[in-house]
């Protein structure tokens, strides 16, 4: 028998002072709470090419909306408000993001997410544009 070479394959990090880009973010709620906004993704030269994404959605659950990709291939974007913490008329408190970087030669695809406090701005204040640290990433199977 020919013994086969293992492959080790490395975990994911998250890349140190990664930070993406939300500009001109806007939400409000009326029957159901929503979103919009641009995200820059910058590219980490030789580990993963970054996006600019456009993204807008509704409370959906639990389920991640895909954003627009406007520049950048390979890789995609999604976003989704959190879980509201209560009953008392109020938005969810946060948006989680997600960045999905899509599998390279023998590189796994993975799957970085962060989330930021969900400002509800819409016809009351300026759009907004503030930054989000990723805080995991797992591989996709």
């Amino acid at each position: 028998a020919v013994a086969s070479p293992i492959q080790i394959l490395e975990e994911p990090t998250i890349p140190g002072n990664w930070t993406w880009h939300v500009t001109n973010w806007q939400a409000g709620c009326a029957r159901t709470c929503s979103y919009n906004f641009n995200i820059t993704i910058p590219t980490i030269p030789n580990e993963i090419g970054g996006v600019k994404a456009y993204c807008s959605g509704y409370e959906s659950g639990d389920l991640f909306t895909r954003c627009q990709i406007l520049e950048g291939s390979n890789n995609g974007v999604s976003a989704k408000f959190g879980p509201r913490t209560s009953n008392n008329g109020s938005g969810p408190a946060e948006v989680v993001f997600s960045f999905e970087k899509g599998a390279y030669l023998e590189q796994r695809p993975f799957n970085f997410t962060g989330s930021h406090e969900a400002v509800y701005n819409a016809f009351v204040a300026p759009l907004l544009d503030f930054d989000v640290k990723p805080t995991s990433v797992v591989v996709v199977a």
